[in-house]
């Protein structure tokens, strides 16, 4: 298997979050659980439908879903869908705080402390287009220049600032686990950057950028080199 195709597996599987509805909890509890993330996050979803954001975040929402590929999550209405995402997932919600950026602050202040964005992602550009899906998002800093629509980006992901700017990623981007994408490149529509691969040089539309395999630069006993 080559290193491209095992990259991508690692990328692809486990796309589930765990969260509201666990499988191990039966459909009634699962429905209740729904029904109650349902009243939690109506506020957020009224600020949301009344802000100039409201169709990205609908088209966030529909992505999101796809990206998961759970059935049962899939069947539900648009907003059940955005009450279970706002519960489950504080990636989720610091994409949506990132969309109300232009709402009044002290609407951004109180939704901020009802809905808690994630300790560990920061999402920062000029510009997002609709649909971003945030994997994990887990320890990922995200400071571009604009990002495009229906892209994928994962966790411990950095993409930012060098001395001479920040990147682009255009549509359909996708950039894997651990990645690093720094300076003022542009990653073009439909590319991809394997886990692990740092970029430093534009990346031309559908093409796949992969790191190396590790490499052994020396070698020591089997024992580690303990001494009796």
């Amino acid at each position: 298997m080559t290193h491209e195709k095992r990259g991508r597996q690692r990328d692809e599987r486990d796309t589930t979050p765990a969260s509201l509805y666990d499988r191990s909890m039966n459909r009634d509890g699962r429905k209740v659980l729904l029904a109650l993330a349902r009243i939690w996050a109506y506020p957020l979803w009224r600020s949301v439908i009344g802000s100039k954001a409201a169709n990205d975040v609908v088209q966030d929402i529909d992505f999101w879903m796809t990206c998961i590929g759970d059935r049962e999550l899939l069947a539900l209405d648009r907003y059940s869908r955005f009450a279970y995402l706002t519960g489950a997932l504080t990636e989720f919600r610091t994409l949506v705080h990132y969309r109300l950026r232009s709402s009044p602050w002290p609407l951004r202040f109180l939704l901020g402390k009802l809905y808690r964005p994630s300790a560990t992602l920061t999402l920062e550009a000029d510009r997002i287009g609709p649909a971003l899906f945030i994997q994990h998002g887990v320890g990922t800093i995200v400071t571009a220049k604009s990002i495009g629509s229906h892209c994928w980006i994962n966790q411990q992901v950095t993409v930012g600032y060098n001395a001479k700017g920040r990147p682009t990623l255009h549509d359909r981007v996708r950039v894997g686990a651990g990645a690093v994408v720094i300076g003022p490149i542009t990653l073009h529509d439909g590319a991809t950057v394997g886990a692990n691969a740092t970029v430093i040089h534009d990346v031309a539309a559908g093409v796949t950028v992969v790191g190396p395999l590790a490499t052994i630069l020396d070698s020591r006993p089997a024992d580690g080199g303990a001494q009796a």
